[in-house]
């Protein structure tokens, strides 16, 4: 049962990943002038994405514990 259910958590996520991360803007203006992306303060859908992308790999490390 909780098999199944980290299972459905996993294909909801990486569906939701999937749509957050085609919905960025595009960054890529060339390498010079991306030397600081890590510094660059995120936006809303920049946070969402890694707030998913950490849901992601929690729910995939307890499926792997539970399994």
């Amino acid at each position: 049962m909780l098999e199944n259910f980290l299972v459905v958590a996993l294909v909801i996520l990486a569906v939701i990943m999937i749509g957050v991360i085609l919905l960025q803007p595009d960054r890529s203006q060339g390498l010079a002038k991306n030397s600081n992306v890590l510094d660059q303060e995120k936006e809303g859908i920049e946070k969402f994405t890694e707030i998913i992308a950490t849901a992601f790999l929690v729910v995939a490390v307890l499926f792997q514990i539970v399994r």
